[in-house]
């Protein structure tokens, strides 16, 4: 039994030895899990992201930003948060509640800039709640603000675990990468025929995990159906069955949500990921579906490589964001590339003040990079997201 390093193509970098033990005794979790037979992928997935002592999440393995496994919007520019900022002006402007509600704090970073920026524009939320599900992460997170923001900031700040434990009174909801991260299930399928689907499951093989298929579940046939349905355009047939993900969790997370924010007043929702419709999700070139691991900044398509220690995700459909939304009571107010997005809040003309205000060429071409990563359609422009769901009022 062991935490196997290869990849197609290359091998990825061998983690430490704590690591690698920490990684065995996951596996050998998951393996008694196993031990009346294979198990659905999401299960697998929530283990190995969010037990709480040996997954990615839940122990706070996930390393965020240029020396970690990924970077988020966030890390890669304050110019992400102020299109946020921006937001929080509008809503304060309107009416809503005083408070801001931060899904997933990942580092605190987002939380940072965006306290910091309000702070400065005396706009500051009464309360600034975060709902983090990992003890580990929220410790990272609070250190973090201790240590970059003054006292009266940070003690409007408070965290939760659970959407029940949520006192709300209205305001603004950021998700910022939640979703992408939420456990799938998958499945192979000849693309648009959903009576073709077949369950994935992972078994054990001896040394290493293994895929095995199983016949449809209720579960999975109403969701492929659903897809179906969603697809406008006949789907080109392969010449083989495909792979695919859905989220099964998607509707059960919204409707608690909902169900949290109701008992305030008005509330706006941004929901940033990446993603497509659900036509170009469940294109038929795609056979390996849309999962996607990342370990050290590379990225590759083993779930299986280092349980415990990669982070594990699949694209967002959003046009079933819309859907489930709509059922557990939510008003869609748009959904748009974050290029769109970010242009059209007033963070363009803040980067040109700040383009003018600089003497350095090399400083000129570095804020000018950070925009462009975030609104280029070769860098996150166009793959990411944002939906803006509206809750009361």
């Amino acid at each position: 039994m062991n935490a196997e390093s290869r990849q197609e193509g290359f091998e990825l970098p061998a983690p430490g030895q704590a690591d690698q033990a920490k990684s065995l005794e996951l596996i050998e979790l998951l393996v008694e899990q196993m031990r009346d037979g294979p198990i659905p992928f999401a299960d697998y997935m929530a283990t190995v992201l969010y037990h709480p002592t040996l997954g990615y999440y839940g122990s706070g393995q996930v390393a965020f930003g240029a020396g970690g496994d990924f970077i988020t919007a966030p890390e890669r520019s304050r110019f992400f948060t102020a299109g946020l900022a921006y937001e929080w002006r509008q809503a304060r402007e309107s009416g809503l509640g005083q408070e801001i509600l931060e899904v997933g704090a990942g580092s605190g970073r987002l939380a940072i800039d965006l306290l910091e920026q309000l702070a400065a524009a005396d706009a500051l939320p009464e309360r600034y709640t975060i709902l983090e599900i990992s003890p580990a992460l929220a410790t990272r997170q609070a250190d973090n603000l201790q240590e970059s923001l003054p006292p009266e900031v940070v003690e409007r700040v408070r965290w939760i675990d659970a959407w029940s434990a949520l006192d709300w009174s209205g305001g603004v909801v950021i998700a910022n990468e939640v979703l992408d991260a939420m456990p799938v299930e998958r499945f192979r399928w000849w693309p648009g025929k959903p009576e073709t689907a077949e369950r994935m499951l992972v078994g054990f093989g001896g040394q290493r995990f293994v895929w095995e298929t199983r016949s449809a579940d209720a579960g999975l046939r109403a969701a492929v159906e659903a897809i179906g349905a969603r697809i406008e355009q006949p789907i080109v047939t392969p010449r083989e069955t495909v792979l695919a993900e859905y989220n099964p969790e998607l509707g059960q997370w919204l409707a608690e949500m909902a169900g949290a924010l109701g008992a305030g007043d008005e509330s706006w929702v941004y929901l940033f990921d990446y993603g497509s419709h659900t036509a170009d999700i469940y294109r038929a070139d795609r056979d390996e579906g849309t999962l996607k691991c990342h370990y050290r900044h590379l990225a590759h398509e083993d779930p299986f490589v280092y349980p415990g220690l990669q982070d594990i995700t699949a694209w967002v459909d959003f046009q079933a964001v819309e859907q489930a939304a709509r059922k557990a009571g939510f008003a869609i107010d748009g959904e748009r590339s974050q290029a769109q997005w970010l242009l059209g809040t007033d963070v363009p003309q803040q980067v040109e003040r700040e383009l003018q205000a600089r003497d350095s060429l090399t400083d000129q071409a570095q804020l000018a990079q950070e925009f462009r990563e975030l609104v280029m359609p070769t860098e996150m422009g166009e793959r990411f997201r944002v939906m803006r769901l509206r809750l009361g009022g």
